[in-house]
C-alpha cells in the first residue's frame, strides 16, 4: 500500500533524527512487529511490555530501531494506543546514543571551504553537508557564520546559508545568537538563514527584527513572521519562550550539550550540564528580553525567575547527593545574586508567577530572596504575603519565615495568620513529598484531599510528559504515584527516566491500576500497587506503605521547617509581640534536636504562662543537651518573673538541679530561675540551708 507524502515523511523524519539504517536482526522488536502484522495486538503489545521491563540502554534501544526497517517502524509509530507509546520510548533512548558531534575546527573548517566554495561541483559539495550534518552539527555554525559575513565572496554566503539551511534545527540557536552580531551583513544573512529553516524557535528574534532599521534585515524578518502567523510583540513571545523552557519543555531534537554566546561578534559554545540546559535556555531569552525591554517588569521578572529556578535545580540536586553539580555549587550564590538585581519588584513578581503556575523551586528561591531583601518598611506590600495563602505546605512555611526575618519580628504583617503557619510548620517531624501523575480527572479529588494532611507535601501532573519535567526540576521526592494510563506515555517511560536519575534513586513508585494483580505482574517487585480509582484515603496509605521501615530525607526536610520556625517564633516573642497561637505546638517539641528544641524553649520562656511550666520542667532532669536545660531553666524564670506564685513542684525541679553536680552554667541558670520567682518562704528557707557554704579550708586534725 503507497505511502501518503505525511507518512513517508514522519518515517524519514525518524531515520534523520536516530541515523544509522537497518539491519537484518532478530530481535524482541522486530518479533513484536510480526505478530502486529498477524493482527495479535495482544501477544505484540506483552512483547513490547518486555522490552520496557528490561530497561533497555540507550545503546540497546538504537540497536532495536536498526533491527528493523523504516516501513515496520512506522507501524510501529502510527499504532494508536500503547505500541505507539513504546515506540516513541524506544525511539527517545535511541536518539540519545547517536554519533556525538565533533568539534574538531580543523575538520569543520575544511569541509565549510569546500560546501561553500565557488568552484565545488555539487557531488563535493553535498558531500561536504552530509558530513558537518553527520558529525558536526551545530559545531559547524560558527565557521559558516563567518563566511555569511564575508563581503568579498558572494557565493560562499549563498552557500553558507543553504549549508545552514540543510543543518536545520541543529543551527538554530547559535544562529539566533548571532542576529546580535554588529555586522549588518552576519545579521540580515542569519535571517535569512533562519527563514529558510522555518524554526518557531526563531520566531520572539524575527518578531523583534520586523522593525530594524536595517531594510534588508526588517524585510526578511516581515516573510518570516507572516509565512508562521507570528502574533504578538518580540518581548512577549519571548518571555512565553522562556516560561517553556523553565519548565523544561524543549523540542524533540532540541537538548544540546551547550548553549552559544556571541563575544566580540564570534559564536562561543559552553558546555552545560544536561540538567540545567533548559533553564540556561531560559536565562538567556529572558536577558535578551530585558535587553530589549529594561523597563519591562515581567521580562526582568521572568530573568529574575530563570535565576532562582537554576540556583535552588543545583542546591537541590546537590542535596540529592547529585556530585556532577559540585563544582557549580558555588554558581548558585551568584545566580542568587543577579536574580536580586532585577529589583524588588521582580522578586515579587516572579513570586506570584511561581506560586500561580504551581513552580515551588522557584517560589523557593523568591522567597528566600525577598526574606532578606524586603524591609519592616515594605514588607507589607510584599507578595510574601499572598503566598501565606499557597495550598502548597513548603510555599507557605517559607513566607511565614522570610515575613518574619524581613520584619525582624517586629511589626509583622498579617501576625496571626503568620504565626499559626507557623505554629503548623515548628510540629512538622516528617514532610513527604509527593509527586502525583495521573489525568487530572481521576486525581484531582484526591490530590486537594491527601494535600491537607499533615506531612505531606503533592505535586500534580496530567500527563507522563509534564510529570517528567516536574521530577527533573524537582528531584526532591519520596513517592511517585503513577496511573497506569496516561494520555502521552507510559509508566515504564516514566519509571525508566526515574532509573536513569540518581537524584531520584531512593524514591519509591506506587501505579494506580484497575487490576491490581495485573499490574503487580507488569510492574514486577519494588514497584506498589494501589486500587484505581484515587481516592484521598487511599492516596496516604499508599505513600505510608511504600516508605514503610524506608530511610528517607523526609525527616531530615521537617527537622528544615521546624528548625526556621521555631526561630522565628523565638524573634517575635523577643519583641513582646503575641505568638499565643504556637505556644501549644511550641511546648511538644521540647525533646527534639536542639535546632528545634532550644529557641523553642526560649520561645514559650519569652511568651508562655503557668501553662507552659508543664513542658518546660521535665527537660530539667530529661536526657538533653546542656544548652537545651540551661535553655529550658532561663524560660522558667522568665515566666516565674510573671506569676504571683511560685509552684512548689517547679521550685522543688531547681532546688533539686541546684543540688545536683550538673555543669555550673546550668546551675546558675536554675539559681537565677529561683531568684525570679517568688517561693514560699518555708521553700526558700529550704533553699538557702541547702545552699550554704563555708569559704574556708577544712580543719586539720591536731
Amino acid at each position: 500500500m503507497a505511502r501518503s507524502f505525511q507518512q513517508s515523511l514522519l518515517a524519514a523524519a525518524v531515520a534523520v533524527v536516530v541515523g544509522g539504517s537497518a539491519l537484518a536482526q532478530d530481535t524482541p522488536l522486530r518479533e513484536a512487529v510480526n505478530l502486529l502484522r498477524l493482527n495479535k495486538t495482544d501477544e505484540a503489545v506483552s512483547k513490547l511490555r518486555e522490552i520496557l521491563t528490561a530497561d533497555p540502554s540507550n545503546t540497546e534501544a538504537l540497536q532495536l530501531y536498526q533491527s528493523v526497517s523504516q516501513d515496520e517502524w512506522y507501524l510501529l509509530m502510527t499504532t494508536k494506543g500503547e505500541i505507539q507509546q513504546i515506540a516513541q520510548s524506544i525511539l527517545a533512548r535511541a536518539k540519545v546514543e547517536t554519533k556525538q558531534r565533533s568539534r574538531d575546527e580543523a575538520a569543520i573548517a575544511e569541509l565549510v571551504a569546500t560546501a561553500t566554495a565557488k568552484d565545488s561541483d555539487y557531488g563535493a559539495r553535498q558531500a561536504a553537508i552530509n558530513k558537518l550534518i553527520a558529525d558536526h552539527g551545530e559545531f559547524a555554525v560558527p565557521a559558516l557564520v563567518e563566511k555569511l559575513g564575508n563581503p568579498d565572496d558572494a557565493e560562499g554566503q549563498i552557500q553558507a546559508i543553504y549549508t545552514l539551511s540543510q543543518l536545520r534545527s541543529a543551527a538554530v540557536l547559535p544562529l539566533i545568537e548571532a542576529l546580535k552580531s554588529s555586522s549588518e551583513l552576519v545579521v540580515q544573512n542569519a535571517a535569512a538563514a533562519l527563514h529558510q529553516i522555518g524554526d518557531d524557535r526563531a520566531a520572539p528574534s524575527m518578531a523583534h527584527l520586523t522593525d530594524d532599521s536595517r531594510a534588508g534585515v526588517s524585510a526578511i524578518a516581515r516573510k518570516f513572521v507572516a509565512k508562521h502567523n507570528v502574533a504578538g510583540n518580540a518581548v512577549d513571545l519571548m518571555l512565553a519562550q522562556a516560561g517553556n523552557y523553565l519548565k523544561g519543555e524543549i523540542p524533540i531534537g532540541g537538548f544540546s550539550q551547550v548553549v552559544w554566546q556571541l563575544k566580540d561578534d564570534k559564536l562561543v559554545p559552553t558546555d552545560v550540564p544536561a540538567l540545567l540546559y533548559p533553564s540556561e535556555l531560559a536565562k538567556s531569552v529572558a536577558a535578551t528580553a530585558v535587553r530589549i525591554a529594561p523597563a519591562s517588569l515581567p521580562a526582568r521578572s521572568m530573568l529574575a525567575q530563570a535565576n532562582l529556578g537554576q540556583a535552588n535545580l543545583i542546591e537541590s540536586s546537590l542535596a540529592k547527593g547529585d556530585e556532577s553539580l559540585r563544582a557549580l555549587e558555588p554558581v548558585a550564590a551568584e545566580l542568587k545574586i543577579a536574580a536580586m538585581a532585577t529589583g524588588l519588584d521582580s522578586l515579587r513578581a516572579a513570586l506570584d508567577t511561581a506560586v500561580r503556575q504551581g513552580l515551588p523551586a522557584v517560589a523557593s528561591g523568591a522567597i528566600e530572596v525577598l526574606g532578606g531583601v524586603e524591609t519592616v518598611d515594605t514588607i507589607g506590600q510584599s507578595s510574601l504575603l499572598a503566598a501565606l495563602n499557597s495550598s502548597d505546605k513548603r510555599i507557605k512555611y517559607a513566607a511565614a519565615e522570610a515575613l518574619v526575618r524581613a520584619s525582624g519580628g517586629a511589626r509583622v504583617p498579617q501576625q496571626e495568620q503568620v504565626v499559626a503557619v507557623l505554629a503548623d510548620a515548628v510540629a512538622e517531624e516528617s514532610v513527604r513529598t509527593i509527586q502525583v501523575i495521573a489525568p487530572s480527572l481521576d486525581s484531582a479529588s484526591a490530590v486537594q484531599a491527601a494535600s491537607s494532611v499533615r506531612s505531606l507535601a503533592i505535586d500534580a501532573s496530567a500527563d507522563a510528559v509534564d510529570g517528567m519535567r516536574s521530577l527533573l526540576v524537582n528531584p526532591n521526592v519520596d513517592v511517585v504515584v503513577i496511573n497506569e494510563i496516561l494520555p502521552d506515555r507510559l509508566p515504564e517511560d516514566v519509571i525508566g527516566n526515574m532509573k536513569k536519575d540518581s537524584r531520584l534513586a531512593s524514591a519509591r513508585i506506587v501505579i494506580v491500576a484497575k487490576d491490581v494483580d495485573a499490574a503487580k505482574a507488569r510492574f514486577g517487585e519494588g514497584v506498589g500497587v494501589v486500587q484505581a480509582p484515587l481516592t484521598g484515603e487511599t492516596l496516604v496509605a499508599a505513600v505510608n506503605t511504600a516508605l514503610d521501615g524506608v530511610a528517607s530525607p523526609a525527616n531530615e526536610r521537617a527537622e528544615g521547617y521546624a528548625t526556621k520556625a521555631s526561630n522565628a517564633l523565638l524573634s517575635i516573642a523577643e519583641q513582646k509581640s503575641s505568638i499565643e497561637g504556637a505556644l501549644s505546638n511550641l511546648a511538644k517539641q521540647l525533646n527534639r534536636g536542639d535546632a528545634v528544641a532550644v529557641p523553642a524553649a526560649r520561645a514559650l520562656g519569652l511568651a508562655g504562662g503557668a501553662g507552659e511550666l508543664g513542658s518546660l520542667v521535665p527537660v530539667l532532669a530529661g536526657g538533653g543537651s546542656v544548652e537545651l536545660k540551661t535553655a529550658a531553666a532561663t524560660a522558667i524564670g522568665n515566666i516565674l518573673s510573671r506569676l504571683d506564685a511560685c509552684p512548689d513542684d517547679v521550685a522543688t525541679a531547681l532546688m533539686a538541679l541546684l543540688s545536683s553536680d550538673a555543669e555550673v552554667s546550668l546551675r546558675t541558670a536554675a539559681a537565677v530561675a529561683l531568684g525570679k520567682g517568688k517561693v514560699a518562704p518555708a521553700k526558700r528557707a529550704e533553699l538557702e540551708l541547702m545552699l550554704r557554704r563555708v569559704a574556708g579550708s577544712a580543719a586539720t586534725e591536731g
